[in-house]
């Protein structure tokens, strides 16, 4: 089924109804989210073209009868930021925002209207997406655990004529490219200067570890690849669903360019005051030689010692948000495909007034993706020319209208522009490492998303799930 097709005379009748029954009590500055049931289903709503203003998808597949998609599409209200007071001014804007939120949710699905959330590693750099941004879609379709619903946004001024521009925005995702075919090949570009200069900032970043300068600092690279035909990144999403249902799955659209990835790490999450954060480091890979996972290497000294840094950074970053933390418990393997991470969640209760970007404020970066001691390690990458594209190692994620929400770490990921794509990756320098071991976790990381790229057919994440809408 199209996305225009969801919508028959009698829901769009419904929605006209609604929309003129509540804008009266909405604020002249406020915004109106209207909710519909749209019963049962198995959309992914993986069938458009991400290449495109304000189109952002997000999925936590799990198994079929968990799995989270969500679409959202254009965009009725944002707020876009930068600077190092980034995080406390979209923190301001939404919460100057909430109270003016109104939201029609007769046939009481449960679903709360959202706001999409996305940030930049550094806080001054804009390379392709907005620093930080806060964008309330105007339209949000999504599907949860079979059972869909689609909830329509505008601003109160902005309220006339909304109907129309609702269903035109819906069309236009209808009219999307066919995704290339599966054998398009695709062949890396040479990188031979960029391969050695990361083995030199290694070097350089184990020499400043000795010296006791840091503890830790993550180095990170990019590697091209191009393709015969343009690829349609909602086919490389399908094939990370499909093969990494326990990641998070991620998309951003802009004009001429998508980024997407599948991440398997949560910065944070904010439930009715319950705070939970992943600490993830530490990291071994199949045995090329023997082709079993390097179990040892995972608890060899090197791994724990760089994983604790990470425990120890999360838990203090949020002992003072939170009235309580749990103990913690130990490290758990997850298992990625080839690759393996060590992961310890943090739990905690948040403090009364402490929001979202409040959290993030404290954990961004974690020393996951910048280093240790943060801010001096975040200056030394800067100064070693160590670039982090478009939102990769930043965050993306969900807020709802009560101020839940859910962010993870932008890894994994790639930006495509038709034919060309970036990808990226990094690994974490500690006492001990190997610059060649670690430029090789790099080469395996990024082989996750090259393998999606080479194999770019629209798979169902799940046996009875439709990827697409057509």
């Amino acid at each position: 089924m199209s996305l225009a097709r969801l919508l028959d005379a009698r829901r769009i009748a419904l929605l006209r109804r609604r929309l003129h029954a509540r804008l009266p009590g909405v604020p002249a500055s406020g915004l109106l989210s209207i909710t519909l049931d749209l019963g049962a289903g198995d959309d992914d709503w993986l069938g458009v073209d991400l290449a495109r203003a304000h189109v952002n998808w997000w999925a936590a597949p799990g198994s079929r009868e968990s799995g989270d998609y969500r679409l959202a599409l254009g965009e009725a209200m944002s707020f876009a930021t930068t600077g190092s007071g980034r995080f406390a001014a979209l923190q301001a804007a939404f919460r100057g925002l909430a109270p003016l939120w109104e939201h029609d949710d007769a046939r009481r699905t449960g679903e709360l209207p959202a706001a999409h959330v996305g940030f930049a590693f550094d806080d001054d750099t804009q390379d392709g997406l907005p620093n930080a941004r806060l964008l309330v879609p105007a339209i949000l379709l999504r599907n949860r655990a079979g059972q869909r619903t689609v909830t329509f946004s505008c601003a109160a001024r902005a309220a006339e004529g909304a109907v129309g521009r609702w269903l035109a925005e819906l069309h236009a995702a209808d009219d999307r490219p066919a995704a290339a075919a599966p054998a398009t090949l695709w062949r890396r570009r040479p990188a031979t200067l960029a391969d050695q200069a990361f083995l030199a900032r290694a070097r350089a970043a184990l020499a400043e570890i000795a010296r006791g300068e840091f503890d830790k600092l993550v180095l990170t690279r990019s590697v091209h690849f191009a393709s015969e035909l343009p690829i349609a990144a909602a086919s490389v999403l399908g094939v990370l669903a499909r093969r990494h249902a326990e990641c998070t799955i991620y998309g951003v659209g802009q004009p001429g360019q998508s980024f997407f990835g599948a991440t398997p790490e949560r910065l944070v999450s904010l439930r009715a005051g319950t705070v939970r954060a992943d600490a993830l480091a530490g990291t071994a890979w199949l045995s090329a030689a023997a082709g079993q996972p390097t179990s040892r290497a995972l608890q060899a000294d090197k791994n724990r010692r760089e994983h604790q840094l990470v425990v120890d950074a999360v838990r203090a970053a949020l002992l003072p948000l939170c009235v309580s933390q749990e103990p913690p418990q130990a490290a758990s393997i997850m298992h990625l495909g080839q690759l393996q991470h060590l992961r310890t969640t943090v739990v905690g209760r948040a403090r009364a007034g402490v929001g979202l970007f409040d959290l993030i404020a404290s954990l961004h970066p974690t020393p996951a993706v910048g280093g240790v001691p943060g801010p001096a390690a975040r200056q030394w990458l800067c100064r070693h020319g160590d670039r982090r594209g478009a939102w990769y190692t930043g965050g993306v994620g969900w807020i709802d209208r009560d101020g839940n929400g859910d962010v993870v770490v932008a890894l994994r990921c790639a930006r495509l522009r038709g034919r060309a794509a970036e990808l990226f990756a990094g690994a974490g320098i500690v006492a001990g490492s190997d610059p060649e071991q670690e430029f090789a976790e790099t080469e395996v990381k990024l082989g996750v998303i090259a393998a999606a790229l080479r194999c770019p057919r629209a798979g169902a994440p799940g046996q009875a799930r439709r990827t697409g809408t057509g």
